[in-house]
């Protein structure tokens, strides 16, 4: 069976085009189905008065199962993957079963389960996706509750069509689920109501919730757990992209990240800055960086012992640190107010400069700049930074020299930043910094300041090329 953690992420610049607020395609838009389909839909309507026949406990499933054929089996006349059954098949099988009064649910142990989510949110964002549910052996069981791993899929599942896969035999230690993505990256208010939802409809043990993600779903289990580290025992990106100056919100989150070391789609060392900002913080966190791998998760990768991880670790009730993105002060204007910093001499290396900011270009200037590292036996420990020259039209792209090769002698790669004194201020959109700095010239200068040279910009969002992507940004000053 194919693992949906483990497939291809679209090139990253088509992801920034996708509106981070997309909605779910409308059932409603499908094609008129066919006379079997129309049968197999009023079939199940008229077994939904026998939702309750099972306990409470199997109430919930039936209310979301019996419809999902209506609203995503028929809708789409393709076929499913092989390893699937058709939805024909399984919207018969689970007719016949209810019709002769046997528990579909409890004859299929292993399986796993397409169910529909519906909610419209307070704001009136509407949403309507299917997802797949494997259930633990022992459910139900009177007053016992049972762990729930949460698995977000990479883009290359975006929209793909799910049915009923029959199982082999008791399934895992834990509800599992896997939300199926319509449409552009993860939005985090979709998946809190959605997490609301099995809390609301599974005895889930809410101090044992834990989230893995690969590709597009890893970038989206690092924000998740940074935006609500309170609902999470434990994560597992995948060949993902954090965004390190918020590492603190996970003090207190066990996180296993997993890389391959060979991915040209999104370079390990993303990830690793995101790694060693928790590590500065005292998190608790591994990092496994599988040798030979590529971007999509191996075939053989032992998920099996995450889970065993998983299941030793626990929600922490500990308070949650305030987040740093609050403290930036970027204000409706979309900047915050400048200040003057100081920066110590350092060092780094640099790439050759880009004609064009695109993510590709940075995305392999990077990957020279993080091998620099690794080829020296360390890690990268900070933060990529950005060199803007808006007289050459060209950036640059700088690494922080890890800090262990301070201490030695120094590489005649790297360039050495002398101490200086810089105009500092946080924004949305990296495109808008130059006009900005412009609009602030004049309050600067009676301030005493004069700002000269390139524009130094730190990102910090993931999406930090979209127009709500968040940096900092510091020009030198006198």
């Amino acid at each position: 069976m194919k693992n949906p953690l483990s497939l291809p992420l679209r090139p990253l610049a088509a992801l920034l085009l996708a509106c981070c607020a997309a909605r779910a395609a409308d059932p409603g838009a499908a094609a008129p189905v066919s006379e079997r389909s129309a049968q197999l839909i009023q079939r199940l309507k008229m077994l939904r008065a026998k939702e309750n026949d099972f306990g409470p406990a199997y109430r919930a499933l039936y209310h979301a199962a019996l419809p999902w054929y209506e609203l995503w089996g028929a809708r789409d006349p393709k076929p499913v993957d092989a390893w699937m059954v058709s939805p024909e098949d399984y919207a018969d099988r689970l007719a016949s079963a209810l019709e002769k009064g046997r528990n579909f649910f409890a004859e299929n142990p292993g399986a796993l389960f397409p169910l529909v989510f519906r909610r419209t949110l307070p704001g009136g964002t509407e949403f309507n996706v299917n997802y797949w549910l494997s259930l633990p052996p022992g459910f139900p069981a009177a007053g016992r509750s049972f762990p729930l791993i949460i698995g977000l899929h990479g883009s290359g599942w975006i929209g793909h069509k799910i049915s009923f896969k029959a199982g082999t035999g008791p399934g895992g230690p834990t509800f599992a689920v896997t939300p199926i993505d319509m449409d552009g990256p993860w939005q985090i208010d979709f998946l809190n109501a959605y997490l609301d939802e099995l809390l609301a409809i599974l005895p889930v043990d809410p101090d044992r919730v834990y989230l893995e993600g690969h590709s597009l779903g890893a970038m989206a289990t690092w924000e998740w757990a940074l935006n609500n580290p309170e609902r999470f025992a434990a994560i597992s990106p995948r060949a993902g992209v954090g965004e390190p100056y918020r590492a603190v919100r996970l003090k207190n989150v066990p996180a296993w990240a997993i890389h391959g070391e060979n991915d040209t789609v999104i370079p390990y060392g993303f990830e690793e800055e995101m790694v060693s900002a928790l590590q500065a913080q005292g998190a608790p966190v591994r990092f496994s960086i599988l040798k030979g791998g590529e971007h999509n998760m191996p075939e053989d990768l032992d998920q099996q012992q995450v889970v065993d991880w998983y299941l030793r670790q626990t929600r922490s009730h500990l308070p949650t640190p305030p987040d740093p993105r609050a403290a930036l002060g970027v204000g409706p204007s979309g900047f915050s107010r400048w200040d003057i910093v100081s920066q110590p001499q350092s060092s780094a290396w640099k790439s050759e400069p880009l004609a064009k900011l695109e993510q590709e270009q940075i995305r392999d200037a990077a990957q020279g700049l993080f091998r620099r590292a690794h080829d020296r036996g360390e890690v990268v420990d900070a933060q990529l930074m950005l060199e803007l020259d808006p007289g050459a039209g060209t950036t640059t792209i700088w690494l922080p020299v890890p800090r262990p090769l301070h201490a030695g002698p120094r590489d005649p790669a790297a360039i050495v930043l002398p101490a200086a004194r810089f105009v500092r201020f946080y924004g949305k959109g990296i495109l808008g910094a130059r006009e900005h700095l412009l609009a602030i010239q004049a309050d600067l200068a009676a301030h005493g300041h004069v700002p000269t040279g390139p524009l130094w910009i730190t990102p910090l969002s993931m999406w930090w090329t979209s127009p709500e992507g968040l940096y900092e940004c510091r020009v030198q000053t006198n």
